[in-house]
């Protein structure tokens, strides 16, 4: 049911989008027929998520903070603007710093979200269920903001953005503390649909799987053995 929710909003979404998007997403439709959504994996971040269709370009480490790590999936744009894409950060937020959002209780939570709409320009930001186990919020910049003078601290203007972007902040279970961003010049409910769609299918990549663990152990455990039997020969040659 799922999957058949996601190609209906997604053939919806590509009818509604720019033309080079629509050039793109023609290019998928000659492809082999599938119900699947492309996954797109990093691997210089370690992570992979659900794309309505496969990215057109991959930007590392598009802000000008150079502290911030992570990528911009890029699927529609025209010369240097982007139209469409997501933005993924793999270091969103300092994790001693933001309450547990699966733990907090309601207060601590409701204190937070003010916070964060009154510093960070959202009009909205509610908690939200990435999977069943963990939760994280749904924040939506707002589309116009008032200009205060900073002498009398009053009203004196308002400000309106061209575009209003929508960000998911969570911690994966491996604890990584991520942000995925919707960049869109429509703001479509087809195009939000398919973005909190794929955010519930991120899977953090940071930790080695079981069988690492257990190559990583075994060659510890036999270079240990080795040392034992290495001093052991040396004790024994020493007492000759």
């Amino acid at each position: 049911m799922r999957k058949i929710f996601f190609l209906t909003a997604l053939l919806m979404m590509i009818l509604t989008a720019t033309a080079f998007a629509e050039e793109a997403a023609a290019t998928e439709q000659n492809a082999e027929p599938t119900d699947e959504p492309y996954i797109y994996t990093s691997e210089d971040f370690n992570y992979s998520i659900a794309c309505p269709f496969k990215p057109l370009a991959v930007v590392q480490n598009p802000w000008e903070d150079p502290s911030k790590r992570g990528e911009m999936l890029v699927f529609a744009n025209e010369g240097w603007n982007v139209q469409y894409a997501y933005l993924i950060q793999v270091n969103a937020f300092d994790n001693d710093k933001i309450p547990d959002f699966n733990k907090a209780d309601k207060k601590t939570i409701d204190e937070y979200l003010e916070g964060l709409k009154k510093t960070n320009g959202f009009e909205l930001a509610e908690i939200v269920s990435i999977t069943k186990e963990n939760k994280g919020v749904y924040a939506v910049t707002a589309q116009s903001i008032e200009v205060l003078n900073k002498e009398t601290g009053e009203v004196e203007g308002e400000f309106v953005a061209d575009r209003q972007d929508i960000y998911t902040f969570f911690r994966t279970p491996e604890g990584r503390c991520v942000s995925v961003q919707l960049l869109t010049t429509q703001m479509d409910k087809n195009f939000v649909d398919v973005y909190r769609y794929g955010v519930t299918t991120f899977k953090d990549n940071s930790a080695p799987d079981k069988k690492s663990k257990d190559k990583k152990s075994k060659d510890k455990k036999d270079k240990k053995d080795k040392d034992k039997k290495s001093k052991d020969k040396k004790s024994k040659e020493d007492k000759k």
